[in-house]
């Protein structure tokens, strides 16, 4: 169980009154593979919120997202790209701020269920990466509505990372517990002061620390 309550305080902090500003300015998937087709990721042209399209190849919406994060500028990515062992993402940001990765919640943990309770196992999956690079969950979750019809399906993790402009490179997902029966994970970003997002996630990695 997360400290839901705890967490969501120390994230408000970081990016309360900083939404809808654009600061991803360029993306370039490399190492597509068979199955990736020809769906490139591409910047959204509408900010992260309820119905906004998640996949540039399914269906899926997002459901409720929480308020800390409504209008974050996200990448649409491509759901096929879930298994490719090879797959990097070069996201280029042109300000200070979070860098998000929202990681489906049964990332890590084998062929589960999916809930708002689990909290994705990086590791596990291989993808130590991200923890290397410093991305931290935030204890915030978005609801994933995959057939748009208004019916919650799944739900992801999002992972926080600050940043200063420039290009950064992301990696696989490719859950090595269950690489096909997960959805991508999702890119977004927030602008924000550096002083605050410092506050921020230092007290947040502290009270992780302390779990």
């Amino acid at each position: 169980m997360k400290l839901k309550a705890c967490l969501i305080v120390v994230l408000l902090v970081a990016v309360s009154g900083v939404t809808s500003a654009a600061i991803i300015t360029g993306i370039e998937r490399r190492n597509p593979d068979g199955n990736s087709g020809d769906t490139p990721p591409v910047i959204s042209s509408v900010p992260l919120g309820p119905g906004a399209a998640i996949f540039v190849d399914r269906v899926h919406v997002y459901g409720g997202v929480p308020a800390d994060v409504l209008g974050a500028d996200y990448v649409m990515v491509a759901n096929d790209d879930k298994d490719n062992p090879n797959y990097q993402l070069h996201v280029t940001v042109s300000a200070a701020g979070l860098l998000g990765l929202l990681i489906d919640n049964r990332v890590g943990h084998g062929s589960v269920s999916g809930s708002p309770d689990l909290n994705p196992d990086l590791a596990a999956a291989g993808m130590q990466w991200a923890l290397d690079m410093g991305f931290v969950d935030s204890g915030l979750d978005v609801e994933i509505d995959e057939g748009a019809n208004g019916s919650i399906d799944n739900w992801s993790s999002i992972f926080v990372l600050q940043v200063l402009p420039g290009t950064y490179t992301l990696y696989q997902q490719n859950d090595a517990t269950d690489a096909g029966g997960r959805n991508m994970y999702s890119v977004g970003a927030i602008p924000e002061p550096a002083t605050l997002s410092l506050l921020g996630l230092g007290a947040l990695a502290l009270i992780r620390r302390r779990r």
